[in-house]
């Protein structure tokens, strides 16, 4: 059902023309299937755990391969293309995602599982970290140097975030 909704909701905003547009692409509607989904993943991960079985690397290297494909035409055709784009994604980066923790390599797993933990904390805090960086700093260095720049101090501000949070 929530599915359905989704794609309602991206038919409509593409209908109407407002697809591009950010307030309208990035509504809850557009992306409430994948909460959902999220949600009955884990409820069957916490009352049967047996049952999530991760595919074979193969399988996952075709999926990443699609799915990013997929995403790419998508970004660069876009328009409705960009619309209905989700459902690559989804599969292209849940693929990648699964590749590396199957290569295990410890620290980098490690490193994954505690973003996780603070990741909430990282999305609330991003774009006032980003919005402040380039009220300031925006010109000084080279893009990509920016983005690298970005990444870690947005990073760490969400640590400390999320230590306040905990002794709340």
């Amino acid at each position: 059902m929530s599915l359905l909704v989704s794609l309602l909701w991206a038919t409509i905003t593409t209908y109407l023309g407002i697809n591009d547009e950010r307030i309208w692409n990035s509504f809850f509607l557009q992306y409430l299937w994948e909460f959902v989904l999220g949600m009955w993943l884990a409820k069957i991960y916490f009352e049967h755990p047996e049952k999530i079985k991760v595919p074979k690397f193969g399988i996952l290297l075709g999926a990443m391969i699609v799915g990013l494909g997929l995403t790419g035409v998508a970004g660069i055709v876009g328009g409705y293309w960009k619309s209905y784009n989700d459902i690559p994604s989804l599969v292209g980066y849940m693929s990648m995602a699964l590749i590396v923790y199957k290569l295990s390599i410890n620290w980098v797993n490690l490193f994954f599982q505690y973003t996780n933990k603070i990741s909430y904390e990282w999305y609330l805090i991003h774009i006032l970290i980003f919005s402040i960086y380039f009220k300031f700093v925006r010109g000084i260095l080279p893009f990509y140097a920016d983005w690298v720049v970005l990444m870690l101090v947005s990073y760490v501000v969400a640590i400390g975030y999320h230590k306040v949070l905990k002794k709340i």
